[in-house]
């Protein structure tokens, strides 16, 4: 082959490489990954965020600060809890010891006993279970309800036998009387000295009638030490006691369960305690379900007792249900709602003489009823959050009331 036409064939391959090459570098970047736009019309709608409730940023106690103050049943474990009391601080104006303030909880046993005879008519008292809890609501600003001073249940047996002892006979009528009264005094003297007008309401007697176990007046003989000793005059001599020890910046109250099914029966057991004007109101705990009229249990029970010359509290209120039916929730918000709006407007309308209800527990977990799922907050990742119930007692107008 000629020089010639080696320099020919040497060039047309270096232009063949050259041209090969460009080719695999052209192909190449068209293999490279591209983002393709999704086509606007192909997009995912964006969802609308729900409305904001109208009463969100609102508290129950601002709803109804012209009407009547909203309380809490707490104990010491809530009170205790900083992220807990920043909710009940924001939220309500008043609490309720759920245990720390009853007779088994005050009772100082051991120096009760070891101070026998002296003892005898002067038992031993002890505040520590209190003074936590009253020192915050004297620095915060709410009014606690005394709970409660004079009660069968959680007084233990001891308290009543000659001689403090677990299992001794009881003691005598007098004896008792004179307990009965060097109790209430201590513990209203301690209240109103250390804590001066933190103490709005004092239940001095708790859950006394029952008709169906009762006597032919109706009052709770069963289990029932306090009748057992004294006779059923009994709720005579503490109210007339805790008038007597009163500094008068409390009001004194008889406490019960499903007053609605015994209100003519608990005004007759009333009559003599309110004769003497050693009584001021009634309250109606108000542990329902989310099957129940809060008009003919709540709104009527306090009209009648209003209309008998009481004031009235709903000191334990809470709207449990013992299904987990769908829908259940927005039930109880209803319920909820239905209570505060009888209430409200019956206090309006001047039918109802009421000046607090107190909701019985912070949230679900800490209430008697758990299973229930009865109160207006649950907890959810370590924190608080409000139910529909909430929104209930707020009266959301988004909350429908039914018509019947």
């Amino acid at each position: 082959m000629s020089r010639k036409t080696r320099t020919i064939t040497a060039l047309c391959l270096i232009l063949c490489m050259l041209f090969t090459g460009c080719t695999k570098d052209k192909n190449k970047a068209t293999e490279q990954p591209t983002e393709t736009p999704t086509p606007t019309a192909e997009l995912s709608p964006t969802p609308t965020p729900e409305p904001e409730s109208e009463v969100e940023h609102m508290t129950l106690k601002d709803r109804y600060k012209d009407v009547f103050k909203v309380g809490v049943a707490l104990n010491n474990t809530t009170l205790k809890n900083k992220d807990y009391m920043d909710i009940v601080k924001e939220q309500f104006n008043s609490f309720t010891f759920e245990n720390e303030m009853k007779p088994d909880s005050l009772l100082n046993k051991t120096a009760t006993q070891k101070g026998y005879p002296d003892t005898n008519t002067e038992p031993v008292l002890q505040f520590i279970s209190i003074q936590n809890g009253l020192s915050i609501a004297q620095q915060n600003g709410f009014g606690v309800r005394g709970h409660t001073l004079c009660w069968y249940s959680q007084t233990p047996r001891w308290f009543f036998t000659v001689d403090y002892s677990d299992s001794g006979e009881l003691c005598d009528r007098e004896t008792m009387i004179a307990r009965l009264e060097s109790y209430i005094k201590q513990v209203m003297e301690f209240c109103q000295t250390e804590y001066p007008g933190v103490v709005y309401a004092w239940d001095v007697v708790n859950e006394a009638v029952d008709p169906g176990s009762g006597d032919a007046n109706g009052i709770r003989r069963e289990k029932n030490n306090w009748y057992a000793t004294i006779g059923p005059d009994f709720i005579d001599y503490a109210f007339a006691f805790a008038r007597k020890y009163s500094d008068g910046t409390a009001k004194l109250y008889y406490n019960d369960y499903n007053c609605y099914d015994k209100m003519s029966t608990i005004i007759k057991a009333l009559k003599s305690v309110q004769e003497a004007g050693n009584i001021d109101g009634i309250g109606m705990q108000c542990h329902f379900g989310t099957m129940d009229s809060m008009r003919d249990r709540a709104y009527k029970a306090a009209k009648y007792f209003t209309s008998n010359g009481y004031c009235v509290q709903i000191t334990e209120l809470d709207i449990g249900s013992k299904t987990r039916a769908e829908g259940i929730e927005k039930l109880q918000a209803i319920r909820y709602k239905e209570l505060f709006y009888y209430v409200e407007q019956g206090v309006k309308a001047g039918e109802i003489n009421l000046d607090s209800i107190t909701v019985w527990g912070l949230y679900d977990d800490a209430s008697w009823r758990t299973g229930e799922n009865p109160l207006l907050y649950k907890r959810a990742v370590g924190k608080l959050e409000k139910k529909p119930a909430w929104y209930g007692a707020m009266q959301d107008p988004a909350i429908e009331i039914p018509q019947n």
